[in-house]
């Protein structure tokens, strides 16, 4: 059945003091995902909320990955160096697994300052309209993680970050995060060869350039919510997925879809965005608390990603891990992929492509 959720939140500015409030009920079968409700702004109860957060900044930060993911480690990474970095003044709270809801829902949630911090997709970011970053999802783009860094971490990131505040998304670009490529599993048979792809159920998160890389590849893609995926592969409604291995392994999909193959198709970041409300509000001085440990977070993220995903195949059980047999064929296949969604930005992806 589906999830129903009521979300409220309170916001409120007294002697210089911020306080964000989050509460999150949850109901719903097995599979069903919070699905936010209401966005409630408050001021009543003032003497006890004081009382109870002790003049402190609390804020709410989601991820639809579960614990031990790395995407989770990074935002507990960041957590830890907001409160040092603030004297324990500012605390954030990490929400996982998809609590506070899905991709689009959480975007909302953002966007209405409900929840202060996502860890977004650079693939879906493509939903909020023009914004730039979500180029970095086109298919094939990155050669590999130096190539990747290099430009995450350099003054094209920092570009596209600033131009997600720009672009009215009511977002603001925090920090870059590496989880890997996004590579192909399934659950019947394996896939090494592009024409395996014909006709196959392939699930996709939300979307567009992803939607149509898989559909490039011959297979039918399946838009739905990632709580849902696990089960959906169990009952063979669809026939395979993708993921970094790392999430892959987090969320056990192993166990439903045994055959992994390394087709790389995507790398796209993952991009750590903060309402812009919640922004707004903070003190200068909070900003550059914010922008100095999203700096170590991206340093820890770099540092880790590369244990992560060895200790993921190393913990992999009962899965068969591939190769395509023909890697160019799968890569000239999504060219009028990433032609159509480059369109007008010629000059930007070039930049890109050129950074040895």
């Amino acid at each position: 059945g589906a999830g129903l959720g009521h979300l409220a939140y309170s916001k409120m500015k007294n002697n210089n003091q911020i306080k964000f409030i989050g509460i999150a009920v949850l109901f719903g079968a097995a599979f069903a995902v919070a699905v936010f409700s209401a966005v409630i702004f408050s001021g009543r109860d003032h003497q006890k909320e004081n009382q109870s957060l002790n003049g402190k900044i609390v804020l709410r930060y989601g991820d639809v990955n579960p614990e031990g993911n790395i995407t989770v480690q990074t935002a507990h990474y960041f957590a830890d160096q907001v409160n040092e970095l603030s004297g324990g003044r500012i605390e954030i709270d990490i929400y996982t697994s998809g609590i506070l809801g899905d991709e689009l829902q959480s975007y909302e949630q953002v966007q209405m300052g409900a929840m202060d911090f996502y860890r977004a997709n650079g693939g879906s970011l493509d939903k909020l309209g023009d914004v730039k970053v979500s180029l970095l999802a086109l298919p094939y783009l990155f050669r590999d993680r130096d190539h990747f860094w290099k430009v995450c971490g350099g003054e094209i990131g920092k570009r596209l970050l600033e131009d997600l505040q720009s672009s009215r998304s009511q977002m603001v670009g925090i920090f870059y995060i590496d989880e890997g490529t996004r590579n192909l599993f399934t659950a019947d048979e394996p896939v090494t060869r592009l024409e395996q792809m014909k006709g196959k159920r392939i699930r996709v998160m939300v979307s567009d350039t992803l939607f149509d890389t898989i559909r490039a590849f011959g297979a039918d893609p399946v838009v739905s919510t990632y709580a849902e995926l696990y089960n959906t592969l169990q009952k063979e409604e669809i026939d395979g997925a993708d993921n970094p291995v790392s999430s892959y392994y987090s969320n056990k999909f192993y166990q439903v879809a045994p055959y992994y193959t390394q087709t790389g198709h995507m790398y796209s970041p993952s991009v750590v965005v903060m309402s812009e409300i919640t922004w707004d509000h903070l003190s200068p001085e909070d900003r550059d608390i914010i922008r100095e440990a999203a700096g170590r977070a991206e340093e820890y993220n770099q540092a880790e990603i590369q244990k992560a995903e060895e200790n993921a195949y190393s913990l992999l059980e009962g899965v068969t891990v591939l190769q395509p047999e023909d890697p160019e064929e799968w890569r000239k296949a999504v060219v009028p992929v990433f032609e159509k969604y480059g369109r007008g930005n010629e000059d930007l992806i070039r930049e890109i492509r050129e950074i040895k």
